[in-house]
């Protein structure tokens, strides 16, 4: 598998502290079948703003420790970009990297409202070929209390990701249930661990299988899981399947 989606970097975030809690993530990941990690630390403006050549030193530090220690996972680079006015102009300076540096870019949403610039913001960056990823929506207010927003969203043009340990409950009931209903009406993409620290929120993905298979075909499972992640890294083009709106009372809260 392929995590799409971790704060792996150390002492960069509010990820892990040191460099060798990312090594023990690593580890984690590798015993859950992860062989490639994208480090996504957050780049959100007056609090986290880690420069691009201090985000591959640290991708090289970290890939060198793994090689040494006989961990077969890579560190791929990335940013978990929260949505900012001149964030294209960011990434097309390279100051906000796209994931694996390719066509995709993982997006954080504000909790609370989606403005016309949004739209306007995800509808310029699939103009430039760079497509939007959205970043677990199940756990963001504004998709809980309106989920047919991204599907809105999808029609567009992005992408989602959700958390793998959102499917299982972890981040309560309200996440666990938009998660079902985002998966079961095709609006999900990507699973990924979300993973910040080597206890708690660890870099584990496989721990959601046996759910989603309980809500979509085994051919959907592989490609949230393997076929879509990979896609991204190589700067492939993703082709999903039709989201369905949900439409009823029912459709919302059953």
């Amino acid at each position: 598998m392929i995590d799409i989606h971790c704060h792996i970097l150390p002492s960069i975030d509010d990820g892990p502290d040191n460099i060798d809690e990312s090594i023990e993530m690593a580890k984690i990941a590798e015993a859950d079948g992860i062989k490639k990690i994208v480090a996504t630390p957050h780049q959100l403006e007056g609090l986290y703003q880690p420069k691009p050549d201090y985000i591959l030193a640290k991708i090289e530090e970290l890939n060198n420790l793994l090689t040494d220690r006989g961990c077969n996972v890579e560190i791929l680079p990335g940013s978990d970009a929260h949505i900012s006015h001149d964030l294209i102009s960011k990434i097309e300076s390279n100051e906000v990297f796209t994931l694996n540096r390719k066509n995709h870019i993982l997006l954080e949403f504000p909790n609370q409202f989606v403005s016309e610039r949004i739209k306007e913001l995800l509808s310029s960056l699939i103009l430039k070929r760079i497509t939007p990823v959205i970043s677990h929506p199940e756990r963001n207010l504004m998709f809980q209390r309106n989920p047919n927003l991204l599907f809105e969203m999808i029609g567009i043009g992005a992408l989602s990701q959700i958390t793998a340990m959102s499917v299982i409950g972890e981040f309560g009931y309200d996440a666990k249930k938009s998660a079902k209903k985002f998966i079961s009406h095709r609006m999900v993409h990507f699973v990924a661990s979300d993973a910040h620290s080597s206890v708690g929120r660890t870099p584990e993905i496989s721990i959601c299988i046996k759910h989603l298979k309980k809500i979509i075909s085994e051919d959907e499972v592989e490609e949230i899981l393997f076929t879509n992640p990979e896609l991204v890294i190589l700067g492939k083009s993703v082709y999903p399947r039709q989201a369905e709106k949900i439409r009823s009372f029912f459709g919302l809260f059953g």
